[in-house]
């Protein structure tokens, strides 16, 4: 299973990326977060 943190300041885009991520059997989104300051905490 590969984690993946999904970061982009489109909230839009992170939606769209997390789920075509999640779509895949091998793939999961742990979160997101809006910027890199964000991804960090």
């Amino acid at each position: 299973m590969i984690n993946v943190l999904v970061v982009d300041d489109s909230s839009l885009m992170r939606r769209m990326v997390s789920d075509m991520l999640n779509s895949a059997s091998n793939i999961r989104v742990v979160g997101t977060a809006r910027d890199g300051m964000d991804a960090v905490e």
